[in-house]
């Protein structure tokens, strides 16, 4: 094969795994939200009747939004001197147990429809459940609410007529605000106001006011606008709740006089509660457990504590005023806050288990009918149901309440977790499929790693591939499975009909498994892997990472063979150094002068090191090193030192022009690397010192010092992986040997493998050792203070964004550096890039969660899909790369 023919194979070959890549990412991606984010709300439920002997008429629920149990019980119940008297004289009382997230939609959402967070909700961005529920709201026979717009306005989606909404402007909802209790006021006047307005000087339509089935809800958002604004334990919290006690006395009062038939209960509780620092979402005690005081109508009055699930108080309400169960309920009522015979309570129970099994029957038949395995959950047949639902009649017939209630919570609980077990049932099943052909695929890329053919396209057994392909397509035929299951199951068996061709891998996989060599590489890099993961989580690995690649050197019988003493002494302390960045706290956006100044320091010494032995190994050369340029670099990074602390002292006005000075920092020195030679070492070099200046301006601590010794240590490993090509002049190669003089060879070698995994362990180390991601501290403002006066989000953005690449820019141009010193295939290198990632792509797949807080579940799913565009993102900046070192204004001599 000719040069030409083998230039246009790579570039064909190159350009397949780039296609085939994108669209196996793609689909993987799109498979973790059907795998993973599937709605588990059903419809189409017949929905049951709670009670046909309802306690009560009507049913007042106060929600005090953000109002934590332990700011109102225990030892600070006379906070609450009204609420205080219900408990110990005529109502019932404990604590909501919330699940995370601890947000006010998911909380409300849970009490009223007794349904957890919606996992799909995150495709709109945790604002609202993306399918409609069911609600007490809708199911009442009328209902009137009260509160903030953001809240009520989920339950009634649809209008209906018999819902009578009230809400104020969502301006009102001002965390600076310092009277928070207005909001709650507000509410309270409309429900005084309504009470003896609509309701008492009734003249049409006033049986609606009186019929059974009414709920009348009050959503009260002062206490967590206090608490947001305020902190728990601040004096506008306690007094917030003091006035929300108070009203609710009057309220309580107000209906009984309004109402006199003594029919109405009465409900207060939390959506959530909040830490001591003022936030909610998460998981700890203050935000999960809410408090729960019931009195009125059909309520027992009983002064001990009884705990609940925030899902068990929707069929508790619907029980109250004898309307139907939610349908999606998953709550069991608490049958301990009823004061009504076993008779009723045991009909109740009934109910709920009845309406827990409507939503059963329709998630495990449609999984029956639509699956050629049905395994149906721990035995429940048809039959077995049917049987247990005659014993449980045969109970009631005969009068055996208590038995029938027990009866009737053990078979509720099964049918919840057998609710979840149909939910998920293709969960697993898709999740391996797509595990085996995103494994597959790695295969795929070793296989074109290791093997020069051709891609495999063309077989001698199309046939039976073509039959293998049509088995999963049959399948999900067969199953009625959604058009998306066909692609999720072919996925496997298409990606191994492109492997099948590649019969040598089984053979490279036994030699690995049999070279004790080869063995210990691959456990080293396996280890390298797990530390890169587990520092998405704890940025303490990167650390311990940087320590461990130091003495890499020392161990190795390759890496650094042909380094010089200097060079691995260097390596060791500049890795140890390395280490100490990720154990810092989040990066600080205050401005540290001392370390800044350290930090300028570092830069300029670096400057001197590489200016000098530049001039040193150039003299005997014929390059011209263009000193000016780098003197002008160098200029810039001193006024860049220069005006940043100017800034810092107020030296220099918000309001000066001289801060336009800022943006010819930034433009001038980048726009002088093309002057400089395009010989590795003169570029490089021209390239570092051309965004180091913008990368002064833009910090603030000790990322300064950390961008040194970054930039340090990728000089020294070029130093070091240029001696290890071994030539007759390896000492000197990366100063004779040209960016645009590149050329590339086939064959792979171990080092190949080695250079790729440092290059990613610096990329990662360049994200996250100043804490970019860990925290919106990251991406303060001040950053860009030298650039700007008034707030401009898309250009902070950028610069922000300019900021972060920087580190990765360099980081490409020396691997490009040590690309092309090497004339190493850059196919190849990033092919093996691809198989590192995609191996931490394939165990951040089993890593997403889609329960806890939004915090735990947007987290799980972004580390996913960094990863999954990590190679993306690099190729892109590897293009910048090779433009920042091969563009140029003149032809080199």
């Amino acid at each position: 094969m000719g040069q030409n023919d083998q230039i246009a194979n790579d570039q064909t070959k190159k350009y397949k795994i780039i296609i085939l890549g994108l669209i196996v990412h793609v689909l993987v991606l799109f498979a973790v939200f059907d795998i993973y984010f599937s709605s588990p709300l059903d419809h189409g439920m017949q929905t049951i009747k709670s009670t046909t002997n309802p306690p009560a008429k009507r049913l007042v629920l106060f929600v005090a939004d953000g109002l934590r149990a332990e700011a109102v019980l225990g030892e600070n119940m006379n906070r609450i001197p009204f609420l205080k008297s219900v408990i110990q004289q005529n109502g019932s009382w404990g604590v909501a147990h919330t699940r995370v997230p601890t947000e006010s939609r998911p909380g409300h959402v849970a009490m009223l429809a007794g349904i957890y967070e919606d996992p799909s909700a995150i495709m709109k961005g945790w604002k609202a459940n993306p399918v409609h529920f069911d609600s007490v709201i809708n199911q009442s026979s009328n209902a009137w609410c009260w509160g903030s717009p953001d809240i009520l306005n989920i339950f009634n989606k649809d209008n209906l007529s018999h819902i009578h909404m009230d809400t104020y402007n969502a301006e009102l909802e001002d965390f600076g605000e310092e009277d928070t209790g207005l909001l709650d006021k507000w509410v309270f006047n409309k429900v005084s106001e309504f009470l003896l307005t609509d309701v008492v000087k009734c003249h049409k339509d006033c049986d609606k006011f009186h019929v059974v089935g009414n709920v009348f809800f009050l959503h009260l958002l002062g206490i967590d606008t206090a608490g947001h604004g305020y902190k728990p334990h601040s004096n506008e919290y306690i007094k917030n709740i003091q006035l929300v006690d108070d009203h609710v006395r009057k309220t309580s009062e107000l209906f009984n006089e309004v109402f006199q038939d003594h029919q109405t209960a009465f409900v207060f509780t939390s959506d959530h509660g909040m830490t001591d620092w003022g936030s909610h979402g998460a998981g700890s005690a203050h935000e999960t457990e809410a408090p729960l005081v019931m009195w009125g109508a059909g309520v027992k009055a009983d002064p001990q504590r009884q705990d609940v699930r925030q899902i068990d108080i929707a069929p508790l309400l619907s029980s109250f005023i004898g309307i139907n169960i939610p349908s999606n309920s998953l709550g069991i009522v608490p049958l301990k806050y009823l004061n009504v015979p076993d008779e009723i309570l045991s009909e109740i129970q009934l109910s709920n288990t009845l309406q827990l099994l409507e939503l059963f029957n329709i998630k495990r038949n449609r999984t029956k009918e639509n699956t050629l395995l049905f395994l149906p959950y721990r035995g429940l047949t048809d039959n077995v149901l049917k049987d247990k639902l005659d014993f449980l009649t045969h109970l009631q017939r005969n009068k055996e309440f208590r038995m029938l209630i027990n009866e009737c919570r053990m078979l509720a609980e099964i049918l919840i977790n057998g609710s979840d077990y149909y939910h998920n049932y293709y969960q697993y099943p898709l999740l391996i499929s797509i595990s085996v052909g995103f494994i597959g695929w790695i295969l795929f890329l070793v296989a074109s790693v290791l093997n020069t053919k051709t891609f495999p396209f063309q077989t001698s057994n199309r046939g039976i591939l073509i039959i293998l392909n049509m088995v999963p397509v049959t399948l999900c035929f067969l199953q009625h499975h959604p058009l998306v299951y066909y692609v999720y199951f072919s996925f496997p068996f298409v990606v191994f009909t492109f492997l099948f061709d590649f019969c040598r891998i089984p053979s490279y996989i036994a030699e690995i498994f049999t070279s004790n060599k080869t063995l210990i590489n691959v456990s080293v890099y396996a280890i390298g892997m797990e530390l890169l993961i587990y520092g998405f989580f704890n940025r303490a690995a990167f650390s311990l990472l940087s320590i461990l690649i130091g003495l890499w050197i020392l161990a190795s019988d390759s890496f650094g063979k042909y380094a010089g003493k200097r060079e691995k002494i260097l390596w060791v302390i500049l890795c140890a150094l390395l280490s100490v960045f990720p154990l810092y706290p989040v990066m600080k956006t205050t401005f540290n002068v001392p370390m800044y100044l350290i930090g300028s320091g570092t830069w300029i010494l670096l400057f001197y090191e590489m200016f000098c032995r530049l001039n040193l190994q150039h003299q005997f050369h014929e390059v011209d090193v263009n000193c000016k340029v780098f003197y002008g670099q160098f200029l810039c990074l001193i006024l860049a030192v220069i005006y940043n602390l100017s800034l810092e002292y107020g030296f220099i006005a918000n309001s000066s022009p001289i801060k336009y000075i800022s943006w010819i920092i930034l433009i001038l020195p980048i726009a002088l690397i093309p002057f400089t030679s395009t010989y590795i070492a003169i570029r490089l070099i021209g390239t570092f010192f051309g965004f180091a200046p913008f990368y002064l301006l833009v910090s603030s601590n000790f990322e300064a010092i950390f961008s040194a010794i970054y930039v340090a240590i990728l000089c020294n490993w070029l130093l070091i992986e240029n001696k290890s090509f071994h030539s007759s002049d390896s000492i000197n190669l990366l100063y004779y040997v040209n960016f645009n003089a590149y050329q590339s060879k086939n064959k792979i070698t171990a080092d190949m493998i080695r250079r790729a995994f440092l290059f990613m362990v610096f990329i990662f180390i360049g994200f996250f050792g100043t804490g970019n991601i860990a925290s919106l501290n990251s991406f303060d403002p001040m950053w860009v203070r030298a650039f700007l006066t008034v707030f401009s989000p898309f250009k902070m953005m950028g610069l922000i964004l300019l900021k972060i690449m920087v580190p990765f820019l360099f980081t490409c141009c020396v691997f490009r550096a040590i690309n092309s010193i090497g004339k190493e295939n850059i196919l190849q290198m990033f092919c093996i890039i691809l198989i590192f990632s995609d191996l931490m792509v394939l165990q951040f797949l089993y890593l997403i969660t889609n329960v806890g807080s939004w915090l735990d579940i947007g987290s799980s799913l972004s580390h996913f899909i960094i990863m999954e565009g990590f190679v993306t993102i690099l190729l892109l900046l590897y293009g910048l790369a090779h433009l920042l070192t091969t563009a140029t204004y003149f032809k080199d001599k």
